[in-house]
């Protein structure tokens, strides 16, 4: 009976330890650092009148002529990590923001096809990266 017991708390911390290695590996894919570049296209988009035009209603860092009918980003305390967990999750919000929140008042970039997927992405990267 005792040798039983043992093996099964071996067991135990074998799989709580699998556990906590698989929650680390995912933890840091989703920490994986973005591309310069891609912080830099991103930023060019958002900043870009005529792509993402983010200026229009967000203030950004560095921008100019920023608009205020959305919230100034980053929003002061909170991160885009904190709300919303991984860069899929933002890519997604940015693609078809209603489906997060329904009455928002953001364009569709993805589902109207104003931004490609890829450049979506790199939005989310440069977003992402503001701290």
């Amino acid at each position: 009976m005792k040798h039983r017991n043992k093996q099964l708390a071996q067991i135990a911390l074998l799989i709580a330890g699998l556990a906590g290695l698989t929650l680390s590996m995912e933890a840091s894919a989703a920490d994986t650092p973005t591309n310069a570049g891609n912080i830099q296209a991103g930023k060019a988009i958002a900043f870009n009148r005529a792509q993402g035009n983010c200026l229009a209603c967000h203030a950004l860092p560095g921008g100019t002529m920023a608009g205020n009918v959305g919230p100034a980003l980053p929003m002061k305390g909170v991160t885009f990590q904190q709300m919303f967990q991984t860069k899929e999750k933002l890519v997604a919000f940015l693609g078809d923001p209603e489906k997060l929140f329904p009455y928002a008042n953001m364009p569709e970039f993805g589902k109207n096809k104003v931004l490609t997927q890829t450049q979506l992405e790199q939005v989310a990267d440069y977003l992402w990266s503001l701290k």
